[in-house]
């Protein structure tokens, strides 16, 4: 594994392998304190780096450990398998991050990440793909795909997120800017600052209701005309889509700069 070992520093796999069960939530709570336990005895400090030979004597431990039906032994042995499942895969430094269905912006995830990713969904939900690929599957329906990129187009990816998110932050701004003057907009610093509330998410600038502390207030959006009144208003320089729950969206692709 010479590809991740040097973009996460250990330099051999017991080493990478503790950093992982350290970084792994266990359902047996005394897990950890059973790492430290096993770390400190053979280092003389659970907070010290251990060595390559120590490395691999607090390896044989957890092994022994495992092996003789010690307290959360199952669940400690299926997490070393699923870290050496996990490093099998991993052999790339960057990788593309796709969820599949594609409702969501690709991003780009370190190779420390994905290992991390891999270990907590564990061997059954993590599938070798093409090219390098591993997929990681969240449910029946949702999964991400995880593709080796290099260097250059993970800082392109990064650089074209940032971009997209200051062009949504910009939007949302504009969309103050249309409102402010006719509506009562929310006002986050009272318990009593019900008003139309602007959002970002993701690439959408969302407007909605805040009812604040008061839920009756809700009417003024619901029946009261304002929800009405917010679409009109952003309909002559936004693609507005009318969503469940009466929130209004505006893509930022949908943006039409011509028109402010």
């Amino acid at each position: 594994m010479p590809e991740i070992a040097e973009a996460l520093a250990p330099r051999s796999y017991s080493q990478l392998e503790l950093r992982l069960l350290r970084r792994s939530s266990f359902t047996a709570a005394y897990l950890p304190q059973v790492i430290d336990f096993v770390v400190r005895d053979v280092t003389g400090s659970e907070f010290k780096c251990p060595s390559d030979h120590e490395a691999a004597q607090i390896h044989r431990r957890l092994v022994q450990y495992a092996a003789n039906c010690q307290p959360g032994a199952h669940e400690l042995a299926r997490t070393m398998l699923d870290v050496r499942h996990a490093v099998d895969l991993v052999r790339h430094r960057h990788y593309r991050a796709t969820s599949v269905p594609g409702d969501e912006r690709d991003t780009v995830v370190s190779a420390t990440q994905v290992l991390e990713l891999a270990v907590a969904a564990g061997r059954e939900r993590v599938l070798r793909a093409q090219g390098g690929a591993l997929v990681v599957a969240e449910d029946e329906i949702r999964s991400t795909v995880y593709r080796p990129v290099s260097e250059a187009e993970a800082r392109a990816v990064q650089i074209a997120a940032r971009s997209t998110n200051e062009e949504t932050v910009r939007l949302r701004g504009r969309v103050v800017e249309v409102l402010a003057p006719h509506v009562l907009m929310a006002d986050w610093s009272r318990d009593e600052g019900y008003g139309v509330a602007v959002d970002v998410v993701e690439e959408t600038v969302s407007v909605q209701w805040w009812p604040a502390a008061l839920p009756g207030t809700r009417a003024l959006w619901e029946h009261g005309g304002i929800r009405q009144l917010c679409k009109s208003l952003l309909s002559a320089s936004f693609t507005t889509i009318e969503a469940d729950g009466g929130v209004l969206h505006i893509p930022g692709v949908a943006y039409r700069d011509s028109c402010v």
